[in-house]
């Protein structure tokens, strides 16, 4: 005898049963097509990436080639690269001096511009010091980490950077020799050919010339001839 109830029943269950195979299938549709989005965005991402990274790049290397110094100097203007077949930046030794030249330069005009009065004076003079030097290091770290330089001036490059770190260490020993004398400040700024002293003290003398004359030689090896020492 045919159970329509039990018939019924079984043809509810296999409606449900399909029902959800085909959500089942559609949210599998969903999702493929989802995950398929995602990975072409992300692809396009990535692309978009690398055509920012490579342009930056571009345009970091682009930035330290220069026709030399021009009227207003910096510490980041004063190299000349040329580029060969092999896309290979070629710099020379005079021309990564000149980075220090054009830094020693812009020190010494911003100390005969500093007109401010005792403190200040010092203030100002060891923060320009230490902002022309900070430039200077971040020029030759760009040489460094180019990959269109020669190793030879990569070499150089370093070279001059912990010379100009080694500078920047002397300066400061002896500035805090100095004032270990009991001279209440003191600014010093070495190049090549001098070492430059002002002391903080309202009287000078000879004994006072001497106290520091013999700090400065001892720790800079310049002869006294080389160091130039005033006060503020």
């Amino acid at each position: 005898m045919f159970d329509f109830k039990f018939e019924k029943r079984k043809l509810i269950i296999l409606s449900l049963v399909f029902v959800l195979i085909s959500i089942s299938y559609l949210n599998y549709m969903i999702n493929r097509r989802s995950l398929l989005e995602t990975s072409s965005d992300f692809q396009e991402y990535e692309q978009q990436q690398l055509s920012e990274m490579i342009q930056n790049e571009d345009v970091g290397q682009d930035a330290i080639i220069h026709e030399g110094p021009k009227a207003e100097n910096t510490a980041t203007s004063s190299i000349i690269m040329v580029e060969d077949d092999n896309n290979i930046v070629d710099s020379s030794d005079n021309a990564l001096e000149d980075i220090i030249t054009v830094s020693n330069t812009n020190i010494e005009e911003s100390l005969l511009e500093n007109t401010l009065a005792k403190s200040n004076y010092f203030l100002q003079a060891k923060i320009d010091i230490e902002i022309e030097r900070e430039k200077t290091i971040e020029r030759f770290d760009e040489i460094i980490n180019n990959q269109r330089v020669d190793e030879e001036s990569r070499k150089t490059a370093v070279s001059k950077k912990i010379k100009v770190i080694e500078v920047m260490n002397k300066e400061k020993i002896v500035e805090n020799l100095i004032k270990s004398k009991g001279y209440e400040d003191a600014v010093v700024f070495i190049t090549d050919e001098r070492v430059y002293i002002t002391i903080q003290s309202e009287e000078f003398d000879a004994a006072d010339v001497a106290k520091i004359l013999d700090i400065a030689t001892t720790e800079t090896e310049y002869s006294i001839d080389d160091i130039k020492i005033q006060n503020k």
